[in-house]
């Protein structure tokens, strides 16, 4: 049968079969090129490719394996060798004609004539479409390319093919056409890890079909092929990097050079003498673009580029390429991406790294080169100044390191100053020994900080050099030092005169005293820049800036004898100094005077020295003031003395220290007398501010005893302290507490409490307008400022639970209930809660929890409570943080099982939510195992998710349930995700997760993977 009957689809109608079939190319010699030469042939050249190589395998005996893996399938050598240490033969000997003439190697052990027909007809469609990979390996299997670029080393390798494959090549002595075999195979094998490093969307197969292979098996020896082609590809680059160096010219077999064989002749000869030659530029252009699209892959941007340039080069001189299919624009868009990674990657490489990680280099090193590392970050300000200290605490313990010591806190009073603050630093004990090493480096560290300071800055820096020149003995040499250094250069010719004079010890009126053991640096926000314009002989500015009482009673002398200005006029100099309401009206109702000035100054002075947190300095100026005060008003006088109560309460409140001379029992009885003067209704009485104080102190010190007898008040601070003492007094008994807590409870619900007071117009109707008459016994902005008083951990506890219990009341949403400790002595419901300001309540309570968090910052407890109020206002990532932070320090980082107090099954719950508006779905499945019953729909639901935005399956190994692995391990194999498939496995046959393990053992494995867990979660969310 030489000729077929054309055959295919008559006009409109279903498809048919394909024109010609696969065996009538086996019966026919011409007919396969007659159907390649038709403009769309049926069936297409792929499929016929396709076609014949299913036949091959199938007429083979259905085996899988390529012929060249059974021991008896090596083909033998096409010539024979030439001497007995090579069978690869002489370079020069490879010229002899004698050994051009190409032989077909006899059939392999076990294959049939038919058998080699189908993969000779393989490889001659192949070769009609010149061997361009992009079209065949778009329309055939792995395993079928492997299998027909396998056959073409086999018909043109003088060895193996598994050596062709994964060994290096020597070029020099191998034929044209077995170059060209070889540098094709190796192309392959780069794309094809490229391809398959992209995930691609598995085919669906819901039931096998007769005679085809399964898909799972299919699937699992492609991964096999594909694992092997990922370790030798290293083989693979150096094999086509030195086909490139080769530089030989090489021959493309073409359709009619391979041979079919026949019933006449079963060994046909090859005709290489017409295969195409391809010269080094093309295929150097083609090798170029695939090696460089490979290291494109491996991010080697550097490679790829050089790769690309190369082929952009080569292409260019090229007009009707017969191998090299390159498309210009993927190769222009290899070439920019390639280029802007390399210049992104270059600048990341050139970023100086961070002081931070140059600091604790430095600190793992001894410290060497720390010193600098302040200098300049001084001026950066990158490293915090918590960091810092930290720093400057470790060297205090080095006694071997007591210079590098005193360096550090001159470099950490620097960056303070520079940054506002004021405190009391170590320079007059420097300036008291008067080093004069240490001085020159004080000097070194103001030039530096000077010269790369802001406008701010330098005005801050400018008043600390003020303060320590004034106070530096003559003898330390500071101020000469400062006059030879840059520093100078900040100054005008007048103020660089008047340091010289206080060098010399002729300070005139302008100047001060300062004790060294009273050195404070100030760095305040008054006008104290040294320009031309604001000089030291400037009295009002002087006044601005000056601290001490003697030099301020002179300066305000000045302005008032000397210079003629009114009191009024002296005390509205600085609108910053701020007078509490009640001194003010006082004042104000005082017959002008110098005193009356001089004493307003002070108490100025002092309410700026408490906000930048300077008590002593406060306390001696209210001291002064009231010493001058009692000379004209008692009642002036009299509030005075309670603001100096005022400045030791907000001292102990933010330190837990207090004055000298002063211990925890004076000043317990100076509040109470404060208190007794509202008890008794003097008719001078405390500031609400100062009884606010007063109240939250007693009740911080746990004196609820004393607080308890406090009726008939008539002050609300107290009030309230009186009640919340009662009730922490019945504490922990829940029986005895619910009495008290009710009468809290209502007190703090009057206080949210509104009556909405409609305004009624001219015709009778209620308008839009109303007034909320608040009806508390506190307004509730004074209620908040009350709860950032507290500080006792019990009394917080306290209010903590009955805010959060007021705020679950409101939300009524079982879901995003908050937990809390003694939520059970609060009452359950609110007769009325339309009554209520539910804005304040959800605004309060949130203030509270930082103000909780930030005085004790450890409380597991709080923690959750706080996590618990971010996941009712959808703040996920944040809940997240908080949930993780109250397992850490419940669990010394989950060193200990974390308690149930802690994580419950709700708090699991909540987690899991949080990790699905995320995205986190495989962390959703890993927390389904933590319930005290595993939610497998939940977790089956969570791992069928496509889009997740976590480490996926690096999460597998913290898998202890075996049923959700077999899932994974199903799931995975179906997608086609082998890789993932393996990491499920892995964890899946552990040893410690035999169900037949004693129960101790399995018991250790589940919480070493608990802690693995929860760990990742915290370095991911803390």
């Amino acid at each position: 049968m030489t000729e077929v009957a054309p055959r295919g689809q008559m006009g409109p109608g279903p498809a048919t079969m394909p024109a010609v079939s696969w065996y009538e190319f086996l019966l026919n010699d011409k007919l396969l090129e007659e159907h390649l030469d038709q403009e769309k042939p049926d069936p297409s050249p792929v499929q016929l490719i396709q076609q014949f190589l299913q036949e091959a395998e199938s007429n083979a005996g259905g085996s899988d394996t390529p012929a060249s893996s059974h021991p008896g399938a090596l083909t033998p050598p096409l010539t024979p060798p030439i001497s007995s240490h090579s069978t690869l033969g002489d370079p020069v000997e490879q010229n002899d004609p004698s050994r051009q003439k190409p032989v077909t190697p006899p059939l392999p052990t076990g294959e049939s004539k038919k058998t080699r027909a189908l993969r000779m007809l393989a490889l001659r469609v192949a070769a009609h479409l010149h061997w361009n990979l992009n079209t065949i390996m778009k329309g055939l299997s792995v395993q079928q390319v492997h299998s027909l670029l396998t056959e073409l080393l086999k018909v043109t390798m003088e060895m193996s093919p598994d050596a062709a494959k994964f060994t290096d090549l020597h070029f020099d002595v191998l034929t044209p056409e077995a170059i060209f075999a070889a540098q094709l195979y190796h192309r392959w094998a780069i794309l094809t890890l490229v391809k398959h490093s992209f995930p691609t969307k598995p085919v669906k197969t819901f039931m096998t079909v007769q005679g085809q292979q399964d898909p799972v098996t299919t699937m699992l020896q492609t991964e096999s092929l594909i694992s092997n082609l990922r370790e030798k590809a290293g083989v693979s680059v150096d094999n086509l990097q030195r086909c490139v160096q080769c530089g030989r010219t090489l021959r493309m077999p073409v359709l009619t050079s391979i041979p079919v064989p026949t019933e006449l002749n079963d060994s046909p000869e090859f005709t290489w003498d017409i295969a195409t030659e391809i010269l080094p530029d093309e295929y150097i252009c083609q090798l170029s673009y695939d090696l460089g699209t490979y290291f494109f892959y491996q991010e080697s941007y550097h490679q790829a580029l050089e790769m690309f340039r190369e082929c952009k080069d080569l292409s260019k001189h090229m007009k009707k390429p017969e191998y090299c299919h390159v498309q210009e624009q993927r190769l222009n868009g290899y070439f920019v991406a390639c280029r802007t990674l390399k210049e992104s990657s270059a600048k990341l490489s050139a970023k100086p790294e961070s002081l931070y990680r140059r600091a604790e280099s430095a600190r793992r090193n001894t410290y060497r080169g720390l010193v600098d590392l302040l200098i300049e970050d001084n001026v950066k300000q990158e490293l915090s100044t918590a960091y810092r200290a930290n720093l400057e605490d470790e060297l205090a313990a080095k006694e071997s390191l007591t210079f590098t010591f005193i360096q550090v806190s001159i470099c950490n009073v620097m960056r303070g100053v520079m940054e506002g603050k004021a405190f009391v630093s170590i320079i007059a004990d420097i300036l008291e020994d008067a080093d004069i090493a240490t001085i020159k480096f004080l000097v070194k560290v103001l030039s530096v900080a000077m010269n790369g300071a802001s406008f701010v800055q330098k005005t801050n820096l400018v008043t600390f050099l003020w303060h320590v020149a004034e106070a530096a003995p003559s003898h330390s040499h500071f101020v000469p030092m400062v006059l030879q250094s840059d520093i100078r250069n900040h100054f005008t010719g007048y103020e660089c005169d008047q340091l010289r004079k206080l060098e010399q010890g002729t300070k005139d009126n302008m100047s001060f005293s300062t004790t060294l053991d009273d050195l404070t640096t100030v760095a305040s926000s008054y006008p104290s820049t040294r320009d031309s314009s604001v000089t030291m002989a400037n009295v009002e500015h002087q006044l601005m800036f000056m601290y001490d009482a003697d030099v301020t009673r002179h300066l305000v002398s000045e302005l008032v004898v000397n210079q003629q200005k009114t009191p009024q006029y002296v005390m509205q100099l600085n609108e910053k100094w701020r007078v509490p309401f009640e001194m003010l009206e006082i004042i104000r109702k005082t017959q002008p005077s110098v005193d009356l000035a001089y004493t307003y100054i002070l108490i100025g002075k002092a309410c700026h020295c408490m906000d930048v947190k300077i008590f002593e300095r406060a306390r001696n100026l209210l001291s002064v003031a009231e010493q001058v005060a009692v000379e004209y008003s008692y009642t002036l006088a009299k509030h005075i003395r309670w603001h100096l109560l005022l400045v030791d309460l907000q001292q102990y409140f933010l330190t837990e220290h207090l004055a000298e001379n002063t211990n925890l029992q004076d000043l317990v009885k100076k509040v109470k007398t404060c208190i007794t003067a509202v008890r008794l209704a003097q008719d001078i009485q405390p500031s609400p501010d100062i009884l606010e104080h007063c109240a939250a102190f007693l009740l911080n010190v746990r004196d609820w005893g004393y607080l308890m007898n406090l009726d008939n008040t008539n002050s609300g601070h107290i009030e309230t302290c009186r009640l919340a003492s009662c009730l922490l007094n019945e504490l922990p008994s829940i029986k005895n507490a619910r009495k008290p807590a009710r009468d809290l409870w209502d007190t703090i619900v009057m206080i949210y409490s509104t009556n909405a007071q409609h305004k009624r117009t001219s015709s009778g109707r209620d308008s839009a307008m109303y007034r909320d008459s608040q009806l508390g016994i506190l307004p509730r902005d004074f209620f908040k400022l009350f709860l950032q008083k507290l500080r006792e951990p019990m009394v917080l506890s306290v209010f903590i639970s009955l805010m959060t219990k007021f705020y679950n009341i409101l939300k009524d949403d079982i879901t995003v209930e908050i937990y809390s400790d003694y939520l059970a002595i609060w009452p359950s419901a609110l007769p009325n809660t339309s009554g209520v300001h539910v804005g304040a309540v959800e605004e309060h309570v949130s203030a509270l929890m930082q103000h909780a968090l930030q005085k004790i910052p450890s409380n597991a407890s709080w923690l959750r409570t706080q996590a618990d109020l971010l996941y009712a206002n959808n703040q996920y990532s944040a809940a997240m943080k908080f949930y993780m932070e109250a397992g850490i320090v419940s669990s010394e980082f989950f060193a200990n099982a974390v308690p149930k107090s802690i994580y419950d099954d709700t708090v699991y719950r909540k987690m899991m939510k949080c990790c699905n508006y995320l995205q986190c779905h495989t962390q959703v499945a890993v927390l389904c195992q933590f319930l005290d019953d595993v939610d497998y729909s939940a977790a089956f639901k969570a791992l069928q998710e496509k889009h997740t935005y976590d480490a996926m399956d690096s999460y597998y190994v913290c898998i202890w349930d075996i049923s959700i692995l077999e899932y994974l391990v199903h799931l995975h194999s179906k997608r086609g995700e082998m890789d993932k498939r393996q990491s499920a496995m892995r964890a899946l046959t552990q040893l410690d997760l035999n169900s037949n393990n004693p129960e101790d053992i399995i018991q250790r494995a589940v919480q070493i993977r608990k802690r693995k867990f929860l760990r990742a979660l915290a370095k991911q969310y803390v």
